[in-house]
């Protein structure tokens, strides 16, 4: 049996690493697996001691710069999403199209999000993340510059849910990344950094959307998006190498096969037999996200939460205009200002996160464990549950003429908070309860959203002509207050609901074998 004093690191070229996902190092070669290399008894292929090719074996600065790297792609698609909202008048003169027809071109983008994750998650999780990403991001980017030249409506329309359909790989894989290459103790940080992104991009996309088409007309705002596509294609090229470590492990022991002519298991595959269950098909893995939707629970009404929560905040982004132009009196060049307040909360939930991931590491340092159960990451979920229910109802009582403006304003503070900490605390228990589904869990939670995300705007006047103003921001805040109790029950109750739970079984077993020292000291990862 090798000994640690083998298993030096062995220095892989980067662009090798980016360009080749079963690197066989002579270390690899020569290592003394357990087994007998044989058919019924194959040795079993793991990560070694200081492996160049574990993902959670990065050196630090590195992790960071994927996990920026990953964030910006992200911010990339959120940003497209919202950015078309800035030409819709322009495209409706040019295109000789009713302003509610080329409002579509937001909505189709949206219900993108929702078919393609369905597929694009999954099929990271069997094929490996990197794969995905690319080649998805890849027809995106030729998407958004067919999109500048299109000649009607119709063209424009398709290509904008095509669009989102592929750039939607980026929002499951994005997240599926950081599981992979953060521990426990230092992803909740990570994590906050992939969750402010889709909230910080669409508020950012309008601005900038309306600036260049007024300038520069709707097809230069087209351009601005392709090329910002291309940039984010280029940087997840450049940086974000394989780093699903159950396909890495897939991946050489095949290697190691064909090259020795004994047989190899990975580790997660003697793992599965372990367990009496086969390799997921095709099938299994593209269905596995409605599957973790009927039988987890959780999944589901977190996943239901974080919708109740995108879907307001873009009925926000309709009513809070109207609220200060017909209401308030402001005049509409100014009504984007009244979403100061909003992100002003966003930006003072990130101080709060930084704070609230240093007692995550408390935690662990008391418990002297590598990761603390994930419970402990809803703390700050249930927190900003509360923190939403209180902005909603005073930015809904205090829409009225007659009050200061910055009353109302300040209804946003509370309310931006409590969006950063659900999105955040919910998506840390998430990726910390369902780790190697984390791609699939994640997809439910982003289908929810962008469904909710496209239908709660439609009906914004509708409604406030119906129910008038403050009762149709109330109806948002009782949303919310229905879906309060989820984070405090799973808080208290979750580790019982998670014992009952199939995949987080699963998953739970997975990480007890992740990087468990055998007598030997040799490490074992699933």
């Amino acid at each position: 049996m090798a000994t640690m004093d083998h298993a030096r690191r062995t220095r892989i070229p980067w662009f090798k690493m980016l360009a080749i996902r079963d690197i066989v190092t002579s270390q690899v070669l020569k290592y003394n697996y357990p087994g007998s290399g044989t058919l019924d008894d194959p040795y079993i292929v793991m990560f070694l001691e200081d492996d160049p090719r574990d993902p959670m074996g990065f050196p630090l600065w590195l992790r960071w710069i994927m996990c920026i790297a990953a964030g910006y792609v992200t911010f990339s698609v959120a940003f497209i999403s919202s950015a078309f909202s800035g030409s819709i008048r322009e495209i409706s003169q040019d295109l000789d199209a009713s302003p509610e027809s080329a409002t579509l071109g937001l909505s189709l983008f949206l219900l993108g999000f929702v078919l393609g994750p369905l597929l694009w998650a999954p099929c990271s999780e069997l094929f490996g993340r990197q794969l995905i990403l690319l080649s998805t991001t890849a027809i995106h980017v030729f998407l958004n510059i067919a999109a500048c030249f299109s000649q009607t409506l119709t063209v424009l329309l398709l290509l904008r849910l095509l669009s989102g359909a592929f750039g939607a790989a980026t929002l499951t894989n994005s997240g599926a990344v950081i599981a992979d290459i953060f521990s426990p103790r230092q992803r909740g940080l990570a994590i906050t950094v992939y969750a402010l992104v889709p909230l910080f991009a669409p508020v950012l996309g309008p601005v900038v959307g309306n600036f260049v088409s007024g300038i520069l007309g709707w097809r230069w705002c087209m351009v601005s998006m392709a090329l910002l596509s291309a940039t984010a294609l280029a940087v997840a090229t450049m940086v974000l190498p394989e780093t699903y470590a159950p396909f890495l492990l897939d991946r050489r022991a095949r290697r190691l096969t064909e090259m020795t002519g004994r047989h190899y298991a990975s580790a997660t595959a003697n793992a599965r037999d372990n367990d009496g269950s086969q390799r997921p098909s095709f099938a299994t893995t593209l269905s596995r996200p409605f599957v973790l939707a009927a039988n987890e629970p959780i999944i589901s009404l977190l996943a239901l939460y974080q919708a109740v929560v995108f879907g307001t905040l873009y009925f926000m982004f309709a009513a809070l205009p109207l609220v200060y132009t017909d209401i308030l009196g402001w005049p509409r060049e100014r009504s984007g200002l009244s979403f100061l307040g909003v992100v002003l909360g966003m930006s003072l939930s990130v101080l709060f996160a930084v704070w609230d991931n240093a007692r995550y590491v408390r935690t662990l340092e008391r418990l002297k464990e590598d990761a603390a159960p994930p419970e402990t990451r809803l703390a700050a979920c249930c927190l900003g549950g509360v923190s939403i229910v209180v902005g909603l109802l005073w930015c809904a009582w205090t829409a009225r003429p007659g009050l200061p403006w910055l009353i109302n304003m300040a209804s946003g503070v509370p309310f931006g908070f409590g969006i950063v900490l659900v999105t955040i605390g919910s998506t840390n228990y998430l990726v910390d309860a369902y780790t190697i589904y984390a791609a699939s869990a994640l997809t439910v939670c982003i289908c929810g959203r962008a469904i909710w995300g496209a239908v709660f705007p439609i009906f914004v006047r509708s409604m406030f002509a119906f129910f008038g103003v403050q009762w149709s921001l109330a109806i948002p805040a009782a949303m919310s207050l229905i879906c309060l109790p989820f984070p405090f029950v799973f808080y208290w109750f979750g580790p019982a609901i998670l014992e009952r739970c199939k995949y987080a079984g699963e998953a739970r077993r997975a990480a007890k074998r992740a990087r468990r020292q055998v007598d030997e000291n040799t490490p074992l990862l699933a």
